[in-house]
């Protein structure tokens, strides 16, 4: 094995292992160790001039932006009114309001992004725990859980449904025909489930009828910041939509969104600079940059090769993609996971294999990301908005305590629904 392959694998590791079980500091060791392999030149392609093409700056310029809006949104009160307002709606049947409010997320993530929808869901989620004296844990672990189930509904949801789309040449309805009822039934299934862990005593209950008294004017701090804050967020969310259409960037209109914010509030960088969790930007250029280098060894083939002798007989071939992607996801994050592995499915198909291999791995990496915190950007910001809230920190171990169930089952129903999808195309 060349010198280079096997240092650049050891880092990785490191890195990866730093990640799981590390306690502090994860996004500085992580950016360092990504800068080692960059700076002694062990995989190509990480010259400065070239960086840009391994860090995906859209996705961290989309961070970037959307945390200049939603701390707009913070600071005028937005999220307080509009969870008093919910709160008021929904009245004592709080598992009900609950239920609407992941609708909400379920499809907020379907058609524009997992991340934005955690950005905006998170604080709000921390409001209503709050406000009734409820631990926001498993509020943010549900929420979390159901963005990903939504988000791997169709073929914008999610990054890594991008990346398969573009692969595989497959449709905007392809995703949504193949994936949308599997989704659907996920999000059934982890709704019952977490009935268990939220909740409602008369404590709660009692609550809910006091702010069913209160005015949610009064929690709005700057009417005009907020009316502002709330126009830009919509309007981008409206060019997010449309943003192939236009054809700007995701990252270009979140990033006009905050600039123009601080330009009406007559704000500058300064302001706003303690408000970005820029230990979550750097976390995310050095991960981009380690999930690279390991891609680079050359791993693809070999891995094709040997799933070629694996997959010989029908049970298998659906089987194998799905454990592919429930194990790889999690550990590799979704979107090298996509990167690597959808080469592999391309050359297996090419080589005679039927498409539905792909919808296989598609809906168990999509179902499998919540699993640990690496499995996707908006995991890492879940738990980063979750620490700051409970004061401590909410490590690995304990994210996968609570994800390890939900995720099992969402995994149990997505397989007997490809076998079913199988059963029906034969």
């Amino acid at each position: 094995m060349d010198i280079n392959v096997l240092i650049t694998l050891v880092i990785v590791v490191i890195a990866y292992g730093f990640i799981i079980f590390g306690k502090k500091n994860k996004a500085v060791v992580v950016f360092g160790l990504s800068l080692v392999i960059a700076a002694l030149k062990l995989v190509e392609g990480l010259d400065p001039e070239n960086i840009s093409r391994v860090v995906d700056l859209d996705t961290l310029g989309l961070l970037l932006g959307m945390m200049i809006i939603v701390a707009f949104l913070n600071t005028s009160g937005f999220f307080e009114y509009f969870s008093i307002k919910v709160i008021k709606f929904g009245g004592e049947r709080f598992y009900f309001t609950l239920t609407l409010l992941m609708i909400v997320v379920a499809l907020t993530s379907a058609f524009l992004d997992n991340v934005v929808t955690i950005i905006v869901m998170a604080p709000m989620m921390f409001l209503i725990a709050d406000m009734l004296g409820m631990d926001p844990v498993p509020l943010i672990v549900l929420t979390l859980v159901v963005d990903n189930i939504g988000g791997g509904a169709t073929l914008i949801g999610s990054p890594f449904n991008l990346v398969l789309g573009s692969i595989s040449g497959f449709s905007f309805n392809d995703f949504i025909i193949k994936l949308g009822p599997a989704s659907i039934f996920a999000f059934i299934a982890v709704m019952l489930y977490f009935r268990r862990y939220i909740k409602v005593d008369e404590s709660v209950v009692g609550k809910i009828r006091m702010l069913s008294e209160m005015d949610e004017g009064r929690a709005i701090n700057d009417k005009k910041m907020m009316k502002r804050s709330l126009g830009v967020f919509l309007t981008v969310i409206v060019l997010f939509v449309v943003h192939n259409l236009i054809d700007v960037d995701l990252s270009y209109i979140a990033l006009l969104g905050g600039v123009f914010l601080l330009v009406v509030n007559k704000k500058d960088f300064e302001y706003v600079a303690a408000k970005i969790d820029w230990d979550m930007l750097f976390f995310f250029a050095g991960l981009y940059i380690t999930s690279y280098a390991l891609e680079s060894v050359g791993i693809t083939s070999l891995i094709a090769e040997g799933l070629k002798s694996v997959m010989d007989n029908q049970l298998m071939m659906l089987i194998t993609p799905f454990i592919l992607a429930a194990i790889s996801v999690p550990i590799l994050n979704n979107v090298p996971a996509a990167l690597i592995f959808g080469p592999v499915l391309k050359i297996l198909i090419g080589a005679g294999f039927p498409t539905i291999i792909w919808w296989s791995f598609a809906l168990s990496g999509n179902l499998a990301t919540s699993l640990t915190p690496l499995g996707a950007v908006q995991n890492i910001v879940a738990v980063t908005y979750l620490e700051k809230e409970i004061g401590r920190s909410f490590g690995f171990r304990e994210y996968l305590r609570w994800m390890i169930a939900p995720v099992a089952i969402s995994l149990v129903i997505g397989l007997i629904y490809i076998f079913g999808i199988f059963m029906i195309s034969k």
